[in-house]
């Protein structure tokens, strides 16, 4: 029986190029051409702020989801090839800890055991601290990598001065309460007064619905402003607590 060999993936045997002299990356810069360069090439490079290589396409079968994800606090669009990318692409907009972020803006190819291999990582993304990291999802079920994909992103690293980091998508309830914030992340209209005043309500912990109604604001334009100051981070809740309109929450 013949063995097929995934693009990508390589024999037991197959050695991985070293110091990342025979890997070339593509990359393709906002409305530009595709371009390729050695992985030192790489280093400084503002990844982050590109789109993808190639846009995924839509077709009958597609087992992922494209989305395309308009950031909170950027003029810049993320295109997500699959639902687990789209779910860490909603973390990494939430979090502070990551000011910029583009989902596979870079394509790694390189030969091996006689045939050419390509694979793009997640994702790009530069902290606020102004490091940059390759983030990728871990395979599901899986705690890594396979070993020749993490030995040639490390490779790839180190020449362009990455952090590396094997990351796993948002599930279950955080999953879902992220999702559900994501849809105010947004301001909407004169928020400064009626935040103070809801703001004023939540000084200690208080339910949303109770200090919304503490604040003399209706229900309705009070909860909506409540969730939109939870995904800014000026209100905090319990991610482990289902965000329910009784969730309790209070002033960060």
């Amino acid at each position: 029986m013949s063995t097929l060999v995934g693009l990508g993936d390589l024999l037991e045997d197959e050695v991985v190029p070293s110091a990342g002299q025979d890997i070339v990356a593509l990359y393709r810069e906002p409305y530009g051409p595709v371009h390729s360069c050695s992985a030192a090439g790489l280093r400084g490079m503002a990844l982050e702020e590109f789109g993808p290589v190639s846009e995924p396409v839509p077709y009958r079968g597609r087992r992922g989801i494209i989305t395309y994800w308009p950031v909170a606090t950027r003029e810049q669009t993320v295109v997500c090839g699959s639902l687990r990318q789209w779910r860490l692409a909603l973390e990494l907009d939430f979090e502070p800890a990551w000011v910029a972020f583009s989902a596979s803006p870079v394509e790694l190819r390189w030969r091996a055991g006689g045939r050419r291999r390509r694979w793009c990582p997640d994702f790009v993304a530069r902290t606020a601290d102004g490091a940059r990291e390759v983030l990728v999802l871990k395979p599901p079920g899986k705690e890594s990598l396979p070993a020749v994909r993490l030995e040639v992103l490390q490779v790839v690293a180190r020449a362009a001065g990455w952090r590396v980091r094997q990351v796993s998508e948002p599930s279950g309830l955080r999953g879902r309460n992220l999702g559900w914030l994501a849809g105010y992340r947004f301001p909407a209209g004169d928020e400064d007064g009626r935040g103070r005043a809801l703001l004023e309500t939540f000084r200690e912990p208080t339910g949303l619905r109770a200090g919304v109604a503490a604040s003399g604001l209706d229900e309705l334009t009070g909860l909506d402003l409540a969730y939109r100051m939870l995904w800014q981070r000026r209100l905090l809740f319990d991610f482990a607590q289902p965000l329910l309109p009784d969730a309790v929450a209070w002033t960060a």
